[in-house]
């Protein structure tokens, strides 16, 4: 009767083990996918703020630049150095081999590396 009893108190305590399901977010236990603010200069005074983020699996970038509307840059792949760079349909930004400086290239062809 013992080894009864203790055969199914142990299958209870497994099965009830087993099933149970996680209530938590997925997104709630990650590690935070967003960068802190870059703040990076022009030489010719502009002012560039840069944050990375997942978008998916790849990486994104919002930038800032002066006092104009952020803006949201997809990754498109590497440049002939294999250094990352971002678009949309007004701007370009490529890293430099720093990780942390870039150059930002508009629509228009004019550009700046900010540091």
């Amino acid at each position: 009767m013992n080894k009864t009893f203790l055969i199914l108190a142990l299958s209870a305590t497994i099965t009830a083990s087993c099933s149970k399901t996680e209530k938590q977010n997925a997104a709630d236990s990650e590690t935070s996918l967003v960068q802190e603010a870059q703040i990076l200069k022009c030489e010719n005074g502009s002012t560039l703020t840069a944050i990375y983020f997942a978008e998916g699996d790849m990486v994104a970038v919002r930038i800032k630049k002066d006092q104009e509307a952020e803006q949201k840059l997809s990754a498109k792949g590497t440049n002939p150095n294999g250094d990352p760079y971002f678009r949309n349909s007004t701007y370009t930004w490529e890293l430099l081999e720093d990780g942390k400086a870039g150059r930002l290239t508009h629509k228009g062809g004019s550009n700046c590396i900010y540091r």
